[in-house]
């Protein structure tokens, strides 16, 4: 019998286990990401200070000012703190409960009832203090703290990567200002360019040495390119409002000057995916969320086992305030209470069923989200190895439609050709100088993806026992 029940209780406290079940590993593969520079894919890219790579001072002031004064961060930051305060209240459960209840009543006894007191006049002066503490038996109430503790890791990376969302936000703008701002001197230098080419059209009009239509076409053509300045004069200005919001500034009271230097885009080394998924803030977010589920069902299954709480009751209780600390006026009990729910109607089944569907949901999400990381990475790497193709074949394009831009000109101005040509060969040389911007733009957005991707240089808190963590979270915070 003994054995027997020492067997029962044994299977009674692993069916009951608080501790979260360990996540399935996520395939990642053992090669490296295509397009990823071999001599580089053992190492783990360092990106803590990525925004000085790109070598621009008004970028790493516009990402400090977004993370500063970003309204989404300060509510990322409200949330965590939030997310501690509640795990100070499941805390709390671990520690006994200690309340007063202070007193005093003035009671009058009837004078028509049956009483051994008839008409008196009763007075009461009481000062009980009442003590409970439920013992933790099976680890529930442990296993609440944990939860709290996987929520404020969670609350924390999603604040993490919240940051680096707001920071490539920025960057991503920026930088697509910056050549934003290109495309606008090469269409300003267009436009003058072509309004010289009317006046000469003009003046050979006039003087019988061109047509009309020569006239026309010039004038259409520099429409056109006026026409495109407004665009992207137009864009220029919507991509300073999305910075100054990602700032916390007004948009009617921000502006972004025009860089001294040209952009550079670095290299980024994407190293191997077996080390990415521990790089990303929202991995370990998701990898908390599934943690702090598993507990949940943990402690959904200690339902079906008893509850022990202790209970202590003790204090002063007297009719007249000068006897209140006499020996006699004091009272005190002691108690201990055993609760077991023997009939529920299926409660605590459907407890067990919903916390085990959480866990399934949660670990779907967190392979979802690995997933995820390792595409997100290897599509920035295949939209970088694009376009730097892209950018060598515009470059070839754009001096080769130059040269043919000039060529149609001397030849126009000889007579060999009409002004169509002309315009169609300076047409096709403004097509790829913009395509060619327009490529370099592309290839920086892409290297800020990766570098999101990446996870920015964000590493993982060491949370070695409950005080490490929270100054970690609480340091981050700062």
């Amino acid at each position: 019998m003994k054995r027997a029940f020492a067997v029962l209780a044994a299977s009674l406290l692993a069916a009951c286990s608080i501790a979260p079940q360990p996540l399935a590993p996520v395939p990642v593969g053992r090669d490296g990401f295509r397009h990823a520079d071999p001599s580089t894919d053992a190492r783990t890219p360092s990106l803590a200070t990525w925004p000085a790579s790109f070598g621009d001072p008004q970028l790493s002031v516009l990402i400090d000012a977004a993370l500063a004064h970003n309204l989404d961060l300060r509510a990322a930051a409200a949330r965590v703190d939030q997310a501690q305060a509640l795990l100070g209240v499941r805390d709390a459960a671990l520690a006994p409960t200690v309340r007063v209840d202070p007193s005093f009543s003035r009671t009058r006894v009837s004078g028509t009832v049956d009483n051994a007191l008839p008409k008196r006049t009763m007075h009461n002066w009481s000062v009980p203090v009442a003590a409970s503490y439920e013992v933790d038996l099976w680890g529930r109430l442990r296993g609440d703290a944990d939860v709290g503790e996987q929520n404020v890791l969670q609350a924390a990376a999603d604040r993490d990567a919240a940051r680096l969302r707001v920071a490539t936000d920025v960057a991503v703008d920026y930088l697509t200002l910056r050549y934003v701002d290109d495309d606008l001197v090469t269409l300003t230098r267009a436009i003058g360019l072509r309004r010289t080419a009317l006046d000469v059209i003009a003046a050979r009009v006039r003087a019988g040495a061109a047509s009309d239509l020569d006239g026309l076409r010039a004038s259409a053509d520099l429409d056109t390119a006026h026409a495109d300045l407004a665009e992207s004069r137009r864009l220029r200005e919507n991509l300073v409002d999305a910075i100054a919001v990602l700032t916390g500034v007004s948009p009617t009271a921000f502006d972004v000057g025009t860089g001294a230097a040209p952009v550079q885009v670095p290299d980024v080394p994407a190293g191997l995916p077996s080390a990415l998924l521990a790089q990303r803030p929202d991995v370990f977010a998701a990898a908390r969320r599934a943690d702090a589920a598993s507990l949940e069902l943990g402690i959904a299954r200690t339902a079906w086992l008893p509850t022990l709480t202790l209970t202590a009751d003790g204090g002063f209780a007297t009719r007249d305030l000068r006897s209140f600390l006499d020996r006699n006026s004091s009272l005190w009990s002691l108690g201990a209470n055993v609760a077991l729910t023997l009939f529920d109607g299926g409660k605590r089944d459907a407890a067990v069923a919903a916390a085990r569907a959480g866990t399934d949901v949660a670990d779907a999400s967190y392979r979802a989200t690995a997933i995820g990381a390792l595409r997100d990475v290897q599509d920035a790497l295949n939209d970088i190895a694009a376009h730097k193709e892209r950018i060598v074949r515009y470059d070839h394009a754009a001096r080769a439609t130059d040269a043919a831009a000039r060529l149609s000109l001397s030849r126009y101005a000889h007579g060999y050709v009409s002004y169509l040509e002309v315009i169609d060969a300076d047409r096709d040389a403004l097509n790829a100088r913009r395509q060619l911007i327009h490529s370099r733009q592309a290839l920086a957005v892409a290297t800020v993806s990766l570098v999101r991707a990446l996870g920015g240089g964000w590493t993982p808190p060491a949370h070695a026992g409950r005080d490490g963590w929270r100054n970690a979270t609480q340091a981050d915070a700062r």
